[in-house]
């Protein structure tokens, strides 16, 4: 129905266009299938997680949000992230044997889609790069260059459980920027200046 790439259709949609959203779908749909079963518990469930994302997408590009391009990864993404915070609230109501019964390995075969590796690149560097500096140093020397918490206080001239705290606050900074980018959010508050957060973990 449409000869146009996907950068197009999003600006249809933002302006309107319920044709051009019906097209994205038709497009994307099988891939937003195939990742839905990988997460989801139940058939009924991948489902409704593909129904649920195309309805926050289109409600999100009605507002003048969401994706500019590359509108299959970000449609993934939103899938992923349903189905992680759909079983976050349903793990409390599971029993052990439960789990099993419903985990099979034999069964699993991991969904792996080029466009949302790549995505996920994206994602975490513009998640990083919004942290302060001092928060960006701590997560390189522990993710990158494996250094303790002793050898990150060493070099911030603090003790080693206030570089423990700082860690703690840059994990938690990094997920936090990670979800409003992937959200294509703005930043809701101002990051702790580096100073202040020392003082803080002090």
């Amino acid at each position: 129905m449409f000869a146009v790439d996907d950068r197009t259709l999003l600006d249809a949609v933002r302006t309107g266009s319920t044709d051009a959203f019906a097209e994205l779908y038709l497009r994307h749909r099988a891939a937003a299938h195939t990742m839905a079963k990988q997460v989801a518990s139940t058939p009924t469930d991948a489902e409704d997680l593909v129904a649920e994302a195309f309805a926050k997408i289109l409600d999100v590009l009605r507002r003048g949000g969401g994706p500019a391009a590359a509108f299959r990864a970000y449609l993934l993404t939103t899938v992923r992230n349903l189905a992680m915070a759909a079983n976050s609230r349903d793990r409390r109501l599971q029993l052990v044997d439960e789990l099993e019964a419903v985990y099979r390995p034999e069964c699993y075969v991991p969904f792996t889609d080029p466009a949302l590796v790549e995505l996920e690149r994206e994602l975490v560097a513009k998640a990083f790069a919004r942290l302060p500096r001092r928060w960006r140093h701590v997560l390189w020397y522990l993710e990158i260059e494996s250094r303790s918490t002793a050898e990150i206080g060493q070099h911030f001239g603090i003790s080693r459980n206030s570089a423990a705290a700082l860690a703690y606050r840059a994990r938690k900074g990094l997920r936090e920027a990670y979800f409003q980018v992937s959200r294509g959010e703005p930043s809701r508050r101002r990051l702790a200046a580096p100073g202040q957060l020392l003082s803080k973990a002090a």
